[in-house]
């Protein structure tokens, strides 16, 4: 094993969420040149109005719309679900990957996404991961097959095993409370109808809201309920 693959494995299993994860992931890749990375997850678990949790490096419309679930049926995420084998693009208007849903992915171009790799690793269950990269810049289909392919491999591998870690030795507590609101927010009710359902007040209702989502380091409740899920809290 080379040294940069010690040093990346050791960065990583130092960490202690999951977006830390993506970081140290983004700061690897950025040598290779692309710009941007995700890490998501479709989940088993059943949810009325998501299906992945999504973490980006980056907080802008193609992570947005990749978080709202936008992504969820494109062409690379489907071939991911299917596949192990990598998806590749260079961000030009050509491909088989393109072909499949030009629109979509004029959108992701023009949204300054150009070339990119992605690859999945499958958990049994109807359940897998994948990790996406790309970059600002069109990129040569020999380059990402032939002289990073190995080393994205590598990065994939290692970002699952910090995240599969992260899943057995998590300290997250949540109360039985906070579980309980998790799930009906997970089943699409809103904080008025989860306060109906449990006879408590909505204003109860946010707070435990607010405590799951700073135990869990979410953005906002759906990010919580989907970080719940992969850690196994909610099952």
């Amino acid at each position: 094993m080379n040294n940069w693959q010690i040093d990346l494995f050791s960065a990583l299993h130092e960490k202690n969420s999951m977006q830390d994860v993506v970081d140290v992931a983004l700061k690897a890749v950025q040598p290779l040149g692309f710009t941007f990375c995700t890490w998501k997850t479709r989940l088993a678990f059943p949810l009325a109005h998501r299906r992945s949790c999504v973490l980006g490096s980056s907080e802008d419309k193609v992570h947005q719309k990749n978080a709202a679930g936008g992504y969820d049926e494109a062409p690379i995420t489907t071939h991911c679900s299917k596949t192990t084998v990598p998806a590749i693009w260079t961000g030009r208007h050509e491909g088989a990957i393109f072909e499949k849903d030009p629109a979509l992915l004029e959108e992701f171009f023009g949204w300054g996404h150009k070339g990119g790799w992605a690859q999945s690793v499958m958990e049994g269950a109807g359940q897998f991961s994948m990790f996406l990269v790309d970059s600002a810049e069109i990129m040569p289909q020999s380059y990402l097959e032939r002289e990073v392919g190995f080393h994205l491999e590598w990065i994939t591998t290692a970002v699952h095993s910090a995240m599969s870690q992260l899943r057995r030795q998590h300290d997250v507590q949540l109360s039985l409370r906070e579980k309980e609101i998790l799930r009906w927010s997970g089943d699409g009710k809103t904080s008025d109808q989860i306060a109906q359902i449990l006879n408590i007040s909505a204003s109860t209702v946010n707070f435990h809201i607010r405590n799951a989502m700073l135990k869990l380091d979410a953005p906002n409740k759906t990010a919580a309920v989907v970080r719940a899920i992969f850690l196994g809290l909610l099952h």
